[in-house]
C-alpha cells in the first residue's frame, strides 16, 4: 500500500523561483511512488498580478492532489514587516487545515524557510501521528543578520529557539547546500544525519541545446532575485566598463525588493547597453537563457551567504552557459569545482573585467565552460537522478 505524504510550502507552482520550482521536483518524484497531498498558498510570489498570466499557469505539476489557502496581504515584496504579516496569515490558515482535516497521513514534509511553515507542520506531526521531514533550503533565521533594522534583529533572536526545537523534532532533516551542514550540526549535534538533496533540472531541461546565434551582439544574462543577498553593483560596473563595446550587452530578468531600485538606477545612469525585464514564467526564462551567452552571478560578501547555491547557478549550468561574477564560499566551490566559469571577490573589479572580455572574444571558452557545467549539472543536478536519494532519505529508517 502506498504511503500517503502530505506536503506542506507556501512556495509551489505556478509560482516562480526556485523553492517553487524543487517543490515541484520533489512532489512530482514522491507522487511516483506515493499518494502526495500538497497544502499551499494561492500564487502571490514575488507579485499576485503575475500570475493572471496563463502561460505561468503551465508550470502547474498534474495529478498531485493540492489545496490552495487565500491570502489578503499584498505588496509584501519590499516590506519586511508585510512580509512577516504574511507569514503568520499563512501559519493561523494551516492551522485551521490542520483541525479540520479528517484524512490521515504517514509522513508530513515541510520546507523552510518561511519558519511558521515547519512550526505549523510540528502540529500536523502531532495530529497525524506521522514521521516528520524538514526541508532546508535557506539558513533562518541566520539570514537576517544581513538585515539591518531593530525588527529584523528581535525577530532574528525570538525565532532561534523555534528553530532549534523544530530541528530537535525533525525525524529527517534535508538541506539543498552542503554549506549548511555545519550550522545545523552545532544546533541538533555531530551524529545526528543530515541529508543532502540539491536543487535540479529535469532532463528535458538538461538536453535542450543553446540556440543558434542570429547576430554577433553577446547577451551577459542575469535572472531572479534582486535582494539583500545579491550584488548588482559589479553587474552595473561591468556594464559602465563595456557602454563603449557595441558587441555586448547585458539582460537581466527578475523580481525583489531591489528591483524599482535598480530600475530606476539604470535609467538614471543611461545604460543604453542594460535590458531590464520584469519576471517571467520558467519556461520564457529557459529560452532567454537558451539565447544568451554568458551569465551572471553575484552575491554579496556576507558569512550568512557564503552557505548557499543560488538556484540560478543551476540553471545556468544546466542552460550550458559560462558563469562569471561575484561569489565566495560554497557556491564559489561549487561553480570552480565544475569548471563552469570564474568567480571573483567583489574588490577584483578589473580582473572581472578582463575575464569578461576575454569570454566575449572566444567563443570556444564560452563553449568549454558551458560544456563542463552542463555535464555537471547532468551528474549532480537532475531530478531523474536524484529521486532516488530522495527516496532513501524519506522511506529508509
Amino acid at each position: 500500500m502506498k504511503k500517503r505524504i502530505l506536503i506542506i510550502t507556501q512556495n509551489f507552482p505556478p509560482e516562480i523561483g526556485s523553492a517553487a520550482n524543487r517543490m515541484k521536483g520533489i512532489c512530482q518524484a514522491l507522487n511516483e511512488v506515493a499518494d502526495v497531498t500538497v497544502w499551499t498558498t494561492e500564487p502571490h510570489y514575488p507579485q499576485k498580478d503575475l500570475y493572471r498570466q496563463a502561460d505561468f499557469w503551465e508550470e502547474l505539476p498534474q495529478d498531485i492532489k493540492i489545496r490552495r489557502i487565500k491570502t489578503t496581504s499584498a505588496n509584501f515584496e519590499q516590506n519586511f514587516l508585510r512580509r512577516f504579516l504574511l507569514y503568520l496569515e499563512v501559519l493561523f490558515c494551516f492551522f485551521k487545515l490542520i483541525i479540520r482535516e479528517t484524512e490521515t497521513y504517514d509522513i508530513v514534509f515541510v520546507t523552510s524557510p518561511p519558519l511558521s511553515v515547519p512550526f505549523i507542520g510540528l502540529l500536523a506531526k502531532r495530529k497525524f501521528k506521522a514521521n516528520f521531514v524538514v526541508d532546508i533550503r535557506d539558513l533562518w533565521p541566520e539570514t537576517l543578520r544581513a538585515v539591518k533594522g531593530i525588527f529584523p534583529k528581535l525577530l532574528r533572536y525570538l525565532s532561534y529557539p523555534i528553530e532549534k526545537h523544530i530541528y530537535h523534532r525533525a525525524d529527517k532533516l534535508i538541506i539543498n547546500s552542503e554549506g549548511f551542514t555545519e550550522y545545523i550540526q552545532k544546533i541538533v549535534g555531530d551524529k545526528r544525519k543530515i541529508y543532502f538533496l540539491p536543487n535540479g533540472l529535469t532532463d528535458f531541461e538538461l538536453k535542450l541545446a543553446p540556440a543558434s546565434k542570429k547576430e554577433e551582439k553577446i547577451t551577459i544574462v542575469y535572472t531572479g532575485n534582486m535582494g539583500i543577498a545579491q550584488d548588482i553593483d559589479s553587474l552595473f560596473h561591468l556594464a559602465e566598463s563595456f557602454q563603449r563595446n557595441k558587441k555586448a550587452r547585458f539582460l537581466l530578468i527578475g523580481y525583489g525588493r531591489n528591483y524599482m531600485e535598480i530600475q530606476q538606477k539604470i535609467n538614471e545612469k543611461g545604460f543604453e547597453n542594460i535590458i531590464i525585464k520584469p519576471p517571467e514564467s520558467r519556461k520564457r526564462v529557459w529560452k532567454r537563457l537558451q539565447e544568451a551567452d554568458i551569465a551572471y552571478i553575484g552575491l554579496k560578501e556576507h558569512p550568512v551567504f557564503e552557505t548557499v547555491m543560488p538556484g540560478k547557478v543551476i540553471d545556468y549550468m544546466g542552460a550550458s552557459l559560462p558563469i562569471i561574477g561575484v561569489a565566495s564560499g560554497y557556491s564559489k566551490r561549487i561553480i570552480e569545482e565544475a569548471h563552469s566559469g570564474v568567480v571573483f571577490h567583489k574588490e577584483d573589479q578589473h580582473k572581472i573585467t578582463e575575464k569578461l572580455a576575454e569570454l566575449i572574444e572566444s567563443q570556444e571558452l564560452r563553449k568549454f565552460y558551458g560544456k563542463n557545467g552542463n555535464e555537471y549539472a547532468q551528474q549532480n543536478f537532475n531530478w531523474q537522478t536524484n529521486k532516488g536519494l530522495l527516496y532513501k532519505f524519506i522511506f529508509e529508517d
